[in-house]
């Protein structure tokens, strides 16, 4: 029976982290081009910042997916909101107990950090995560386009 763990990251585990984030970014839209080095400095500093956090989720000693998250207010309130900046699962993991005890890892994070609400993102083209967010409590609060200039 494997062991699932989901636990702080720390900076011995960006490589790891690193393999997940290029495997992510095959599945992602253009715009999520992989940059090996600005994606090592973002892991690490987020792993390093107080106002930041990674979680990674661990089965059987390897790493299968992460979670990182930014707490910060809303810019005309006091009210704390702890965002979602990438969460990301290997395929084989997806939906299965481990990547929803990262989310709720994520979300106690929040709470224990005063956070009023916790935000997470949908990337288009990937897998739809509506259905599992409205199960979890979340409703829709945002739409973002992109556009090239």
């Amino acid at each position: 029976m494997s062991k699932t763990l989901v636990r702080k990251a720390s900076i011995e585990d960006t490589f790891d982290i690193l393999i997940l984030a290029k495997e992510f970014s095959k599945e992602a839209p253009s715009t999520h081009k992989w940059n090996k080095d600005k994606t090592e400095h973002f892991i690490n500093t987020a792993i390093e910042s107080p106002h930041t956090t990674v979680f990674v989720f661990e089965d059987d000693g390897e790493i299968v997916g992460a979670i990182v998250g930014l707490l910060n207010e809303m810019y005309m309130s006091q009210t704390i909101i702890a965002t979602e900046l990438a969460w990301f699962v290997s395929k084989d993991y997806r939906g299965k107990k481990g990547s929803i005890l990262l989310l709720k890892t994520f979300e106690d994070w929040a709470k224990n950090n005063n956070a009023n609400y916790v935000c997470m993102g949908d990337i288009h083209g990937i897998i739809s995560l509506e259905k599992l967010y409205t199960r979890m409590g979340y409703s829709k609060c945002e739409t973002t386009y992109m556009k090239e200039v």
